[in-house]
């Protein structure tokens, strides 16, 4: 492979980051990942569900093995409104086992993080740099180059811009379009490409009561939905709150103001004997999010491009987030190595990328705003599907077994050739996903 004269900028040490240093790795694509925590395992932020999809991946890099000991599998959903009324079950998770041969897990950001950077050669973490954040970006035709605050200056080929919803990366692109006498209009994103309409508290807690480990449930009705998934020590809630009135502008959050979203909703129940108010009382942690949507128009600019959270950013009710990141890298990482390999511009490469993923990401973001609309009963119609069409458990097959095709046709790496891959249920993997290993949740 013609590489070696390349060298990528990662900008972002999180999962999907951190995935794109084990596919450049594979690819055998030098890299720089810059973070600007002080540490890349980070032990803060809410838990993570990882769909086949990405479980797929994880597979191919031969690190599912290791994942399973620090996740948990899901299966059925118990669903309550606010008043503890039981509204039926959901079986997404089993389909998706039925379907793909795998169930969804739930996971930590720490684990997870922990995970990928500890599976890397120690020659390999040694390109992973904390505390770098980045003040200035400059690009060549040729090169881009990397100031950060501490002074140290960093220089490559191309950049990945993994850095999340309020990507440094995506504003430096927009500043080098504005300024550019070449850049068309349409090619300039906007400065604040995402729409908040909810907000979320997230609370790890002692495991307690009557919640018991593997347990997943979700709190429904006006206004807020509850997210509960039980570990063997702590459990994790997401509480999604409609706010008063959409924004783009960005939202901070203090401790009053989790204090005020407990007395609010500290009375909803997450299971027969714990509420949030008890859960927020023994906390471990919490923390308060805006959670912004929408998918931004151009991922690229010059030798930039955006994965993840910086290019698309949807609501955690269908867990899908993370797992797009991760199929975003690998779909980006593929057109990087033909580009490489055939000695064509990655300037190209970086538009088939977004090509080939760009309406899948819209229809997920859709998809997982309706989820949430739907939860927090967001109209009449809304509250009329969640309590009498989405309990059907033969809705809940009709909808997975017609996404699943789609699901199965997601890319693997293509220049990956020992990986493992998973064996799949009864829609089989596409690509090289029919394959060599069985892996059971």
């Amino acid at each position: 492979m013609s590489s070696s004269s390349h060298k990528v900028i990662i900008v972002g040490g999180g999962p999907v980051g951190l995935t794109a240093a084990h596919a450049l790795s594979r690819a055998g694509i030098d890299f720089t990942l810059l973070e600007s925590r002080p540490s890349i395992v980070i032990d803060a932020g809410s838990n993570l569900v990882i769909l086949p999809t990405g479980l797929r991946i994880l597979s191919q890099l031969g690190l599912l093995e290791t994942f399973n000991a620090a996740s948990s599998p899901l299966g059925r959903i118990r669903r309550f409104d606010h008043e503890g009324n039981d509204i039926g079950d959901a079986n997404f998770f089993v389909h998706y086992k039925e379907n793909h041969g795998i169930a969804p897990r739930v996971v930590s950001r720490h684990d997870v993080t922990r995970v990928l950077h500890d599976s890397l050669p120690t020659s390999i973490q040694s390109r992973l740099l904390p505390n770098k954040r980045v003040s200035s970006i400059a690009t060549t035709p040729s090169s881009v180059t990397v100031t950060c605050t501490d002074g140290s200056v960093h220089t490559g080929s191309m950049l990945i811009g993994a850095d999340g919803a309020h990507s440094f990366v995506r504003s430096q692109m927009r500043d080098l379009a504005l300024a550019s006498d070449h850049t068309p209009a349409s090619a300039i994103n906007p400065a604040q490409p995402f729409l908040t309409t909810y907000r979320a508290m997230w609370i790890r807690f002692p495991t307690q009561a009557d919640l018991t480990p593997g347990d997943a449930n979700e709190t429904h009705g006006r206004d807020c939905t509850i997210q509960t998934f039980v570990g063997e020590e702590t459990s994790v809630i997401g509480m999604y709150e409609r706010l008063p009135a959409p924004t783009q502008d960005r939202l901070r959050y203090s401790a009053a103001d989790e204090e005020a979203f407990v007395a609010r909703w500290g009375d909803l129940p997450l299971s027969g004997e714990v509420t949030v108010r008890r859960a927020y009382e023994s906390r471990v942690q919490a923390g308060m999010v805006s959670l912004e949507e929408g998918v931004v128009p151009n991922w690229s600019w010059g030798r930039m491009v955006l994965v993840g959270d910086a290019a698309h950013k949807f609501t955690p009710s269908t867990g899908a987030g993370c797992n797009n990141g991760m199929v975003d890298v690998v779909a980006l990482v593929n057109e990087i190595v033909r580009a490489l390999e055939g000695g064509e511009d990655v300037e190209r490469a970086f538009g088939e990328y977004q090509r080939a993923r760009f309406q899948a990401v819209v229809d997920g973001c859709a998809g997982a705003g309706r989820a949430t609309a739907t939860a927090t009963w967001m109209n009449g119609i809304f509250k009329f599907v969640d309590l009498h069409v989405v309990k059907r458990k033969a809705v809940q097959k009709m909808f997975m077994d017609r996404a699943a095709q789609e699901i199965a046709s997601t890319p693997v790496l293509e220049f990956v050739e020992d990986g493992e891959f998973l064996a799949g249920g009864k829609v089989p993997w596409a690509q090289g996903g029919q394959s060599r290993v069985a892996m059971a949740a």
